[in-house]
């Protein structure tokens, strides 16, 4: 880890903010109303609450380890090897992100915004632009996400008053017409895109300035959590309240085709840009964040004190990627609803289990030697 990049409390709670609505601000709305219909808006609602055990569970292995690099204390709890075999799980994990966050990108830009630009044009681009916010490191993307912070907060104020007199209350009911399964159904989904892949920024901690106050991390966590997912819970209920349940999981992007439907006075319209430039601004922070982990990631599986040189190679990976990853739109949707949170949740659930796990024991067996010791003097 290169120790002259550090960050501020405020930064990182920004970063988890911008991170968290990420493409969730165009997607999550459909995704969730294919599984839960009007009571939508419920299940993003208990996806905050169950985000909190989660943050917790992230907390307590960042307090446990304070100061000290990520890789270095997965390496030393479970042994080198074991520590390079996840390190390679989490670059891949992190490249194959990236690339489902760019070809995100790509569709929307071909679908709704540059329908005359050529796909692969804009992959290439966006992937440009990743590369050199990743190549300035993790302190000026943090000072980016500063600048572009209440932009993206005052653009969502205009469009969510502008939306006023296009909401109809009578589009939520009837609720649980269907029962709590398809509550299940869709907090299932929407688990896995945003909260499950906050687990990322387990890497990213260790760059926040140190203070002697541990807790400060967790609260910034918190709050930057809690503001994303206040945004997608607005949203998801102005999709549903503008559109209706039917329309909203129909669209590909419902929160879109919602911003079009603005008209004031036949004055105010087609503002939808307001949306699409919140999002590429929440993507691109989602997008350079996940491509700077795999840096690290590989950096440490080949022990490499510089990581800059490896970003360019890894720009055309995921061009490539991003071009091959899933054929069509249709197949993308179905992979995130049936596939991806179960993948995502191995490394959310399961591998900080593993490390609370294994360093409870290696501290109960610490103690054991040392009354030992302490028996025969």
């Amino acid at each position: 880890m290169e120790q002259n990049e550090k960050i501020k409390w405020s930064q990182f709670t920004i970063l988890v903010t911008l991170f968290t609505i990420g493409t969730s601000v165009l997607l999550a709305p459909t995704l969730v109303a294919q599984e839960a219909k009007q009571d939508a808006w419920i299940v993003t609602i208990i996806g905050v609450i169950l985000g909190y055990p989660l943050l917790f569970l992230y907390n307590k292995i960042a307090s446990s380890f304070a100061g000290r690099d990520f890789f270095t204390y997965v390496t030393d709890l479970l042994g080198t090897w074991p520590g390079k075999i996840i390190s390679l799980l989490l670059f891949i994990y992190c490249v194959f992100l990236s690339s489902l966050l760019i070809r995100q990108v790509a569709h929307f830009a071909v679908t709704q915004s540059f329908v005359e630009t050529p796909k692969e044009a804009i992959i290439s681009f966006f992937v440009l632009i990743v590369i050199v916010g990743g190549r300035y490191g993790i302190e000026t993307l943090a000072r980016t996400g500063e600048i572009l912070f209440p932009w993206v907060f005052f653009l969502l104020f205009i469009l969510l008053i502008a939306l006023i007199p296009e909401l109809k209350t009578e589009r939520l009911f009837p609720m649980f017409e269907e029962g709590v399964k398809p509550l299940f159904l869709g907090t299932f989904v929407y688990m896995g895109i945003p909260y499950f892949e906050l687990f990322l920024f387990l890497i990213l901690i260790p760059y926040i300035k140190q203070t002697g106050k541990t807790e400060k991390t967790g609260k910034a966590f918190y709050i930057g959590m809690t503001l994303g997912g206040i945004v997608l819970i607005i949203i998801t209920l102005y999709a549903l309240l503008t559109l209706g349940a039917e329309a909203t999981a129909r669209n590909q992007f419902p929160s879109y085709v919602m911003a079009k439907t603005i008209s004031i006075a036949n004055i105010i319209e087609r503002i939808e840009s307001f949306l699409a430039a919140i999002w590429f601004v929440t993507i691109f922070m989602k997008s350079a964040l996940t491509f700077y982990c795999s840096t690290l990631c590989l950096a440490n599986v080949f022990n490499l004190k510089d990581k800059k040189f490896l970003m360019v190679p890894l720009g055309f990976v995921l061009v490539f990627l991003t071009e091959y990853i899933t054929p069509n739109i249709a197949h993308f949707s179905e992979f995130v609803l049936n596939t991806w949170t179960l993948y995502t949740g191995t490394y959310a659930i399961l591998l900080p289990l593993l490390l609370i796990t294994v360093a409870a024991f290696k501290k109960r067996n610490e103690r054991r030697v040392k009354h030992a010791r302490e028996g025969k003097n």
